[in-house]
């Protein structure tokens, strides 16, 4: 039964949204009887704009907008690794984002719930590598997501955020716009080190927690956030529906300053940028202290990243090139798989031909492995490094794919590990 619910509530979404597009097609027929079918881009392009219509009209009439993120992802690796196989992997996330002035007269709050489907296999299992192949490679089955408000607070001395509920560490700490458009997990959303070496949790997990967002000015803010930690939340059977919270859950902390600056070139022409420098604490959480039989109940860790437009066309703001970097360092190697993990890439946005919502992006990750672990593997685990090259075909506003290539370099930092290619490529349906 808990397979069938998210794919009935998720068709349940689509069919809500074909159905008032239908309906207003059928009133347009009326007035309008030579009207052609909207058949372009094989009918995508209709079916994106009459779904969009529907979320708009139920937003503007009722305050409640519906949202659908797919991610489907297949990739084989045809060399190289501990072995080859083919996987296939998605994640599926659904919800209602509610505005409560609308709803209620209870003004700048936002109410969300959302739940989440995921499904199939890990191909870095097979490979033996340590950045994940494929961003939606999580935890397996149906989960509840986040239920959060989230309220808006304007002042004389700057803006206030504050959501509490149930909540994803990665949607307000160390992640760039930019990681977004990547196939790999070992960057896409938040790079990965970070995982292995403290309880941070990211899409589709969430858990009790409160943030507070503090802007001064349109290109400065200061976040917190306290976060409960169940000692089962790295289970792959975690599933989000148990709200309790216990006397032996842990916490974490974190904490972030961002800059987002508008730098102006020669030209005149904007060049957005976001920088962000933070760190968390936790506490509570037992992790492995490698090469004993002990564990260590806490510890901290350091980021560092940011991404720059450094070029943009002045007469189509849809061309430009971008560049990211950034840097992770756990401090406490005793229990860090990964102490330092650097990262790097490129965009390169509107440069095809007719095709100015397409990009192309390369990236580069970098990771040493602890020498507490590496004692303790038994192998000289040294680095895994990860080139990837992916091509974002936006077919509608709402709908891309993206042909991806990776090249994995000493898988796990085992040296006895041929590196592997990987190709594929992945379906993104967002709205």
């Amino acid at each position: 039964m808990k397979n069938i619910l998210p794919h009935f509530f998720a068709c349940a979404v689509l069919l809500f949204a074909v159905r008032s597009a239908i309906s207003q097609e059928n009133a347009a027929s009326a007035t309008s009887e030579n009207m052609p079918l909207p058949y372009g881009n094989f009918g995508l392009n209709a079916l994106n704009a009459k779904i969009s219509e529907a979320q708009n009209s139920l937003d503007e009439n009722a305050g409640v907008r519906l949202f659908f993120d797919y991610y489907a992802v297949l990739l084989t690796n045809p060399y190289g690794g501990a072995a080859q196989a083919t996987n296939y992997t998605h994640e599926m996330i659904y919800g209602a984002r509610a505005d409560m002035e609308k709803l209620i007269g209870w003004k700048g709050a936002t109410l969300v719930v959302s739940g989440a489907y995921n499904a199939g296999g890990n191909l870095s299992n097979t490979i033996g590598n340590f950045f994940t192949v494929s961003e939606s490679s999580v935890t397996d089955g149906a989960l509840l997501y986040e239920i959060y408000i989230a309220q808006k607070i304007s002042t004389r001395v700057g803006d206030f955020k504050v959501r509490m509920g149930r909540l994803s560490m990665s949607d307000t700490f160390a992640s760039l716009p930019v990681f977004g458009y990547l196939v790999s997990g070992g960057i896409d959303c938040t790079p990965e080190a970070i995982f292995y070496n403290s309880p941070y949790t990211s899409s589709p997990i969430a858990t009790w927690g409160m943030t507070l967002q503090y802007s001064p000015d349109e290109n400065w803010s200061l976040a917190y956030g306290l976060y409960q930690v169940p000692q089962n939340v790295q289970s792959p059977k975690y599933n989000g529906t148990n709200l309790k919270i216990s006397g032996s859950d842990a916490y974490m902390m974190m904490a972030q300053l961002t800059w987002t600056p508008a730098l102006t070139a020669s030209d005149g022409t904007s060049l957005p940028g976001t920088y962000q420098i933070g760190g968390y604490f936790f506490d509570g959480f037992p992790m492995q202290q490698y090469g004993t039989s002990g564990s260590r109940n806490n510890g901290y860790g350091f980021y560092l990243q940011g991404q720059q437009t450094v070029w943009a066309e002045r007469s189509n703001p849809n061309q430009y090139i971008a560049v990211w970097a950034g840097a992770q360092f756990s401090p406490v190697e005793s229990i860090s798989v990964m102490p330092w993990m650097v990262y790097s890439g490129l965009q390169f946005q509107g440069f095809v031909p007719y095709r100015d919502q397409d990009g192309i992006f390369v990236s580069w990750m970098f990771g040493t492995f602890g020498s507490d672990y590496s004692h303790s593997s038994g192998y000289d685990a040294t680095y895994e490094s990860v080139v990837e090259l992916t091509y974002l075909f936006q077919l509608t506003p709402n709908i891309s794919i993206q042909p991806d290539v990776q090249y994995i370099m000493r898988p796990y930092g085992n040296r006895n590990i041929d590196d592997a290619l990987v190709v594929g490529g992945q379906l993104i349906v967002a709205f």
